[in-house]
């Protein structure tokens, strides 16, 4: 049972309002989230990305060496999935250390959430359906 403790921790530290103050905020909230969601955006107007190549046991590796490079819409959804998390590190991290947005972060993190889950599917769907 100590494997889920983790995942337990976890899913209580993202879902917890944040206690980093100011610091947090601006560092987090704004800069980390803003060059997350940059990258993202960069991925859907470029149709390019760049990520680490995870194989899972029992598929075949899509591509040779650490780096992945995808093109096309397989790139516009990962950006989207990208954007999503950098939304969801935004609401989370600064909004929720800020007094006037502080009671509106838990719907818009939970909106970045489901948008981040259905752009999962939708880059899940691309990938599979490769032509």
């Amino acid at each position: 049972m100590r494997r889920n403790e983790y995942l337990f921790d976890l899913a209580d530290w993202l879902t917890d309002p944040p206690s980093g103050g100011p610091i947090q905020m601006w560092v987090v909230g704004a800069g980390l989230s803003a060059l997350v969601s940059l990258y993202g955006i960069s991925c859907c107007l470029t149709q390019r990305a760049t990520t680490l190549n995870i194989t899972t046991r029992g598929f075949q590796p899509i591509g040779r060496g650490l780096w992945l490079e995808i093109s096309g819409i397989h790139a516009v959804t990962f950006g989207l999935v990208i954007v999503c998390i950098g939304l969801f590190m935004h609401f989370q991290w600064f909004w929720g250390n800020h007094k006037r947005l502080f009671p509106f972060h838990e719907v818009a993190k939970y909106c970045a959430a489901l948008g981040l889950v259905v752009a999962i599917l939708a880059h899940a769907y691309t990938m599979i359906t490769q032509t």
